[in-house]
């Protein structure tokens, strides 16, 4: 209330004082007043904007379901302040409200995958977004080059379909597309082109050689007609195209594929020169069974459909094995050096001369673990995740750096005895074990991330008089908010703190303060602390929320003077030449029942309101926003200069659309007792006449912007 109580504090104030509050106003640059601004009716003095944001990301190869998304209101790169953070993944897009400056028109998104490799897009601002981050789906590739045709010539190409013997030691190209038998007994068969149907032969005569390659560019069948193709000792077949095989695949030397390599049937690796190396970029598909006998060697994605049997071989797996059926070893040297083995069905570690070894952050998925041979660990801790059935026979171990999890911390058979030299045994909820995902684990292993804290501020400024109009210096009470909202990996909101820092008080009325969540209802709120309250007039439930509200009604605090040290007697931070008072920093803790999105929530400052002189039912709100229930029945509504009328949702406004309260983005600077906004801030008129079109960010410091002679300063 700006009255004669400012005359009466002048004169019962000192000479120093009454020195420095003197004014001449007449200095004051001339303005238009508020009551000659040109307002429309539909204008809301809103200087912000909510956003919903629905982002989502197609990246295959990452699936890890908790990937950061930061909200920028300008490119991160060059300084973009961050207004927002949540979690996306490829099934669990983040849902969210933001609230945003109405001058920004574009949002830049940024992507933190947990695998590592980021992005960035920018988005135009609409009230509702919704963008996905894509990427590619492959898993890790050898990247091996694979040979060129550029050699290709006659007499040394192949066309047609007729049956052929490469017996010469010469190269012979498939340029186009060729149906027929090849049988390569001494020299090289190189596909560039395309080879429908038939059976090659890799049979070398005694000393010779006998190579089969695909180029990059080359096809060897198709998924509805493979071929068929037979490798003897001595042979050689290389692929960096794609081939399609039929039937059983019996090579009896080595087979190294770069690409895409698919079997049909089974693929027994027989023969003491069995070898079979895998760097495809792609994934390497084998059907029915695969029976792994010498060695192998796992540089990419390997998946078998059947079962795997390794048998009295040497396999290294430094990428992705996923086997959908049954995983056996049987006297094989298994070795994960930072590899992942996903196993749908059962994973056996049989007896005899085998063990598995798993290196430096190795990771063993499946649905049930049977142990009948040593399981050891070395390096970087490691993982064994089992959904059903752990079982050990006998008195095998699982050793060194492992954490071996089962969902409910159950073995079916064995017991701690069976984990030594530093490897544990825990639930899933208990994981400690961190492996991030990659191109080469899409699963990984990782607690659920630390919650997000977001945070929202800006300033709340109040004129007092209500229903009568003020003077609009917007400093009867000027109330600094900080609003943090801690939100879980779904992206809910679970608490909510509140700071307030009242920064001026320039009225002689005793206001409180509130703050109504528009869409809770007071059950929705578990428990509020951090209030002050002094002087009876507010009664709380059990819940900490204000009772008799059909809304989530808190009342930080109900009379200013419970939180500010005043300096002198009145006005508060306001007066030019008076000494400086401080505040306590209000500071609010609220648990919400149940988790809930900001898009069911809403965005911070909610619906903020002053309580004028202590009396309840006397609320102002920023414009349009709706009162308590409490204040539901004002006798003020439609008294004085106020003109709202709740059948047409008009609330807290005068005949020409001014406000009594605004809601600014900023920690702003207010002006000087008895100094308009007008004359304080050059662009202010221009922004309100134009509907909040013009000069969105009236209220910064930028040059031209302000008369920083009317703005208060300590």
């Amino acid at each position: 209330m700006k009255t004669k109580v400012l005359l009466l504090f002048v004169l019962a104030s000192s000479v120093i004082f009454i020195s420095g509050c003197h004014k001449d106003y007449s200095t004051t640059p001339k303005a238009k007043t508020m009551d000659d601004l040109q307002i429309s009716q539909s204008f809301n003095w809103e200087m912000t904007q909510e956003v919903t944001l629905n982002i989502g990301m197609d990246i295959p190869a990452v699936t890890f379901q908790y990937n950061k998304v930061n909200v920028y209101l300008a490119d991160p790169t060059k300084g973009g302040e961050l207004v927002y953070q949540g979690w996306t993944g490829n099934s669990n897009p983040m849902l969210a409200k933001v609230r945003i400056p109405t001058g920004v028109s574009q949002l830049w998104l940024q992507l933190i995958p947990y695998s590592g490799v980021g992005q960035i897009a920018s988005v135009p601002v609409n009230a509702s977004i919704s963008y996905t981050f894509a990427g590619a789906t492959k898993m890790k590739s050898a990247n091996v080059l694979g040979p060129d045709c550029s050699a290709a010539t006659a007499p040394y190409t192949l066309i047609g379909s007729a049956n052929f013997t490469i017996d010469d030691g010469h190269t012979y190209y498939i340029i186009a597309s060729y149906t027929g038998d090849i049988t390569v007994k001494d020299g090289t068969l190189q596909i560039c082109g395309t080879y429908t149907t038939g059976t090659i032969d890799l049979k070398p005569n005694n000393g010779k050689t006998s190579t089969l390659k695909v180029s990059s560019t080359g096809t060897i069948g198709t998924v509805s007609a493979p071929v068929t193709i037979k490798e003897s000792k001595d042979g050689l077949f290389q692929n960096w195209g794609s081939c399609h095989i039929a039937g059983v695949f019996t090579p009896n030397d080595e087979v190294e594929n770069y690409n895409l390599m698919t079997v049909y049937g089974q693929m027994n690796m027989n023969g003491s020169s069995g070898n079979f190396i895998n760097g495809g970029g792609a994934y390497m598909h084998i059907e029915d069974k695969w029976n792994v006998i010498n060695q192998a060697t796992n540089l990419g994605t390997i998946e078998v459909e059947g079962d795997m049997e390794c048998n009295h071989s040497i396999f290294l797996n430094s990428c992705a094995l996923i086997v959908h059926g049954n995983f056996h070893l049987n006297n094989c040297e298994f070795t994960n050096q930072t590899g992942y083995l996903k196993c749908f069905e059962e994973a056996y570690m049989q007896g005899g001369t085998g063990f598995m070894k798993l290196y430096n952050g190795s990771m063993i998925s499946t649905k049930d673990l049977r142990v009948n041979a040593d399981v050891t660990g070395y390096g970087t801790r490691n993982e064994i995740k089992v959904t059903d059935m752990l079982r050990f026979d006998g008195p095998k171990v699982i050793t060194g750096p492992i954490e071996t999890a089962q969902t409910n911390g159950v073995m079916t058979s064995g017991d701690m005895t069976n984990f030594t030299g530093g490897a544990t045994f825990v639930s899933f909820a208990n994981i400690l074990n961190t492996i991030p995902t990659s191109e080469c684990n899409p699963e990984g292993v990782n607690p659920p991330p630390a919650p997000v804290g977001n945070v929202f501020t800006g300033t709340a400024v109040y004129e007092d008089l209500w229903p009568e109009k003020g003077d609009y210096d917007l400093n009867d009470l000027v109330m600094y908010y900080k609003f943090t909202l801690t939100t879980n990996v779904q992206n809910k909101v679970t608490d909510i703190q509140i700071k307030l820092y009242v920064k001026a008080a320039g009225a002689s009325f005793q206001n409180g303060f509130g703050i109504q969540f528009d869409n809770l209802v007071p059950g929705d709120i578990a428990s509020v602390t951090g209030y002050n309250l002094k002087y009876n007039y507010i009664t709380l439930s059990a819940n900490g929320t204000e009772s008799g509200q059909a809304k989530a009604v808190i009342i930080p605090f109900d009379n200013t003077d419970n939180v500010i040290h005043r300096v002198t007697p009145v006005f508060f931070n306001t007066v030019m030449g008076a000494p400086v008072g401080t505040a306590d920093t209000v500071t609010l803790s609220i648990h919400l029942t149940t988790p809930m999105l900001t898009t069911a929530l809403g965005t911070p400052p909610y619906n903020p309101f002053l309580i004028r002189n202590m009396e309840r039912v006397a609320e102002i709100h920023l414009p349009n926003y709706v009162p308590t229930t409490l204040a539901q029945n004002c006798p003020y509504f439609g008294t004085g200069d106020d003109n709202t009328q709740p059948g047409i949702g008009r609330y807290y406004k005068t005949t020409n659309n001014l406000p009594w309260a605004l809601n600014i983005p900023v920690n702003f600077d207010y002006p000087w007792e008895k100094v308009s906004v007008l004359s304080a801030y050059n662009y202010f008129a221009t922004w309100a006449e134009s509907g909040g079109t013009l000069y969105t960010d009236w209220y910064k410091n930028l040059a031209g912007y302000r008369n920083s002679a009317n703005i208060w300063h300590p």
